[in-house]
């Protein structure tokens, strides 16, 4: 029978300091120290970081992470109590609350006890350090700098929640990654499981299917829309439609009848001026003209082609609980947005009308949590693996900025030299390396999503606050700690 009162304790006899750098699952009454308290190694410098309350006797799981340095996740203390008797497991960590995969005996174990005092324990011990990964190496420095420029961001602009993530890939193909949360008072801290919504970053998973489909052989980018024959899907899909940024009502793909576009304000491809009806057009026609399996909507094939080959269940359209009903996130593992003044975004605009559309379209009403965005990202920096052809057309430059005219709204999160498949590329300069990105704001909440796929690593920051000197200065940060991460 365990112990209604239990204490989990850490020890470390590798020659290595831990630092406790997470919980989950556990009430704030049941912790004894904070995240970020170092543990030394010795057999006397254990720590006893909670002490649990398992009255009454109900099914619980609980981890509690350690890092080698003050902010990775590098292990993972996991229990799981039915009320009756404990399963403890000691290994590296996995991430999403998952079960860790576990250390050979050799390296760390855990175990049940009764110590001198009769005190029920429930020891995690690291004997030596395991072998890692080349990755994760690589990662461990980047994430410090992450940690700290993160830290000066929260301090600076006091957020209701903001959430990093980074991944790099190995010299031997490895990868690891990190997600970083920070949360505002009374708000909680996001995680892995976080679900953001992505506003435009949408439009990079519409340029990453559109790829796919030409892989296929479906469609074609000279294809041409059929409300405008002059326009083709790589007019669209970069942004040179001669489209403008919105009409009212958005162009969507549930209407009964093919609606007009409206007019081009330049001839296509000769000029480059931001687009959601663009995008939204682009999406449209490829369900309508590229779409031989059938699919219903436009994310019926998103996920058809993209999210569940990569095995990304948590990013949809789905509406989360704060657009049906719940006023406030800061209980919630979302992001809800906050408004200049702090309130929360409204549910609903002057005329009542929702502020979420859950209607499928290229432009934007994508959400993702954190741990699918690494994962895809993975899938980006992956050298060889599946879908290497996708990955190839994904990652091209198709439009030179130079002989573009206009050129507008495509030089917020640094400036545009080319543009990709939903992509905005940024040429090696400096120190910095080629870099692809895309922003994305929706309903107070702001995104950024970069990645170096020469050089193998890959940052996204969302911040939970319609503040637009944040939102200015997160994208500069985040390339600045790519170019910090992979100089040329």
């Amino acid at each position: 029978m365990a112990s209604s009162n239990p204490i989990i304790r850490v020890l470390t006899l590798a020659n290595q300091t831990l630092f406790v750098t997470g919980f989950e699952g556990l009430a704030p009454g049941e912790c004894l120290i904070p995240a970020g308290t170092r543990i030394l190694p010795g057999e006397k410098t254990y720590a006893d970081v909670a002490r649990l309350d398992l009255t009454p006797a109900e099914p619980r799981q609980i981890g509690v992470y350690l890092g080698l340095t003050r902010a990775s996740r590098d292990f993972t203390c996991f229990m799981r109590t039915d009320g009756k008797s404990p399963q403890l497991l000691f290994g590296l960590y996995q991430g999403d609350g998952a079960a860790p995969g576990p250390l050979d005996d050799q390296y760390g174990y855990a175990k049940p006890f009764t110590d001198g005092l009769r005190e029920d324990i429930w020891q995690y011990q690291l004997s030596k350090m395991p072998p890692f990964p080349a990755a994760h190496a690589r990662l461990q420095p980047l994430v410090e700098g992450a940690a700290f420029a993160g830290d000066v961001f929260q301090l600076k602009y006091q957020l209701p929640k903001l959430v990093m993530g980074a991944i790099v890939r190995g010299s031997d193909g490895s990868f690891a990654s990190s997600v970083l949360g920070w949360g505002g008072r009374d708000c909680l801290e996001p995680d892995a499981r976080t679900l953001v919504p992505l506003g435009s970053i949408t439009k990079a998973f519409t340029g990453h299917l559109l790829a796919r489909m030409v892989v296929k052989g479906q469609a074609r980018f000279t294809t041409q829309v059929s409300q405008n024959p002059a326009i083709r899907l790589i007019d669209l899909v970069t942004h040179t439609s001669g489209l403008p940024r919105e009409v009212s009502p958005n162009i969507g793909l549930e209407a009964p009848e093919p609606e007009l576009l409206p007019s081009v304000l330049f001839p296509p491809g000769t000029g480059a001026l931001y687009s959601n009806v663009g995008f939204n057009a682009l999406s449209r026609a490829m369900v309508e003209q590229c779409n031989p399996s059938g699919a219903a909507s436009f994310y019926e094939l998103l996920n058809q082609e993209v999210l569940a080959p990569l095995q990304l269940g948590h990013t949809s359209y789905n509406a989360p609980p704060w657009k049906v009903g719940c006023t406030d996130d800061r209980t919630q593992n979302l992001f809800g947005g906050y408004q200049p003044d702090g309130k929360p975004w409204p549910m609903a605009n002057g005329n009542g009308q929702p502020t979420h559309d859950s209607t499928p379209r290229g432009a934007s009403g994508l959400y993702s949590t954190p741990g699918d965005l690494l994962r895809w990202l993975q899938w980006h920096l992956e050298a060889g693996g599946t879908d290497t052809e996708t990955r190839l057309l994904n990652h091209a430059t198709y439009v030179q900025r130079d002989g573009l005219h206009p050129v507008l709204g495509l030089d917020e999160s640094g400036h545009m030299d080319a543009m990709g498949l939903g992509w905005v590329v940024m040429m090696p300069r400096g120190d910095r390396p080629f870099i692809l990105q895309k922003a994305g704001a929706t309903s107070g909440v702001f995104n950024y999503l970069a990645f170096s796929p020469v050089r193998g690593v890959g940052f996204f920051m969302s911040i939970d606050r319609f503040d637009v000197g944040a939102a200015t200065e997160m994208p500069q940060m985040i390339n600045d700690l790519i170019a910090s991460a992979a100089p040329r």
